[in-house]
């Protein structure tokens, strides 16, 4: 079987092993109780990558009989999308505890002296409730969710220029990388020496990882204000 049509076929596989997953496990949503769940951009991201390097590795695999070495920038690329994920993840928790401490603060309640009697250190201080505090709003991943496309590149503000710029650039890199897989497949078979099947994954060239870790750290450190 030609090499590419059996990546199409993988691919595939793949895209309606993801839509599964999502359906059944929410993989690619915030990890939150709050329905209907909110879609996550940094497990999007590292969804994306992943399978689309799954694709091409399984697709050699199965054309040629041999297991490709994967080239660093590959390896660089799957490590952005994880780290990505890690710190957004990190971030939330961060955001959580703060807003339960928060919480706790508002709500001791502070004992008081009565000042309109002499002090009697026999008589118990009387306990005086704080007063009202106002309702503490939501995190951002504890809304729900507003739609696929809303929820991956808005935050509180509304639509935000970083999510869109990493969106489009990953985007734009990925069906770069499907193509030149499809291309450096043709002819591939059994007899295809190992260097040949390692340079078939296109190799993402330093400038252009830098450019999509810096739109990923672009998109963690301003994360980081979402909920402040």
């Amino acid at each position: 079987m030609d090499a590419r049509l059996i990546y199409v076929i993988v691919f595939a596989c793949l895209f309606f092993l993801a839509i599964w997953l999502q359906k059944r496990f929410c993989i690619i949503c915030d990890a939150t109780s709050v329905k209907p769940k909110p879609y996550s951009y940094s497990r999007l991201q590292l969804l994306w990558w992943t399978f689309l390097v799954f694709a091409s590795f399984i697709s050699i695999l199965i054309a040629s009989g041999t297991i490709p070495t994967l080239d660093s920038s590959t390896l660089i690329l799957l490590g952005i999308g994880a780290l990505t994920t890690a710190s957004a993840r990190i971030v939330d928790i961060s955001d959580e505890a703060n807003q339960a401490n928060n919480i706790q603060a508002n709500n001791i309640v502070t004992p008081l002296p009565n000042l309109n009697q002499p002090a009697d250190p026999n008589q118990p201080v009387q306990a005086v409730a704080p007063a009202p505090v106002p309702a503490t709003p939501p995190l951002s991943k504890n809304k729900p969710s507003q739609g696929f496309w809303l929820d991956i590149l808005s935050d509180n503000n509304g639509i935000s220029i970083h999510r869109l710029q990493a969106l489009v650039f990953n985007l734009l890199f990925g069906t770069w990388f499907i193509y030149q897989s499809i291309l450096h497949l043709k002819g591939v078979g059994a007899s295809t020496p190992l260097e040949t099947l390692s340079s078939i994954m296109p190799v993402i060239s330093k400038n252009n990882l830098i450019l999509l870790g810096l739109s990923a750290g672009t998109y963690v450190a301003l994360k980081t204000t979402e909920n402040k």
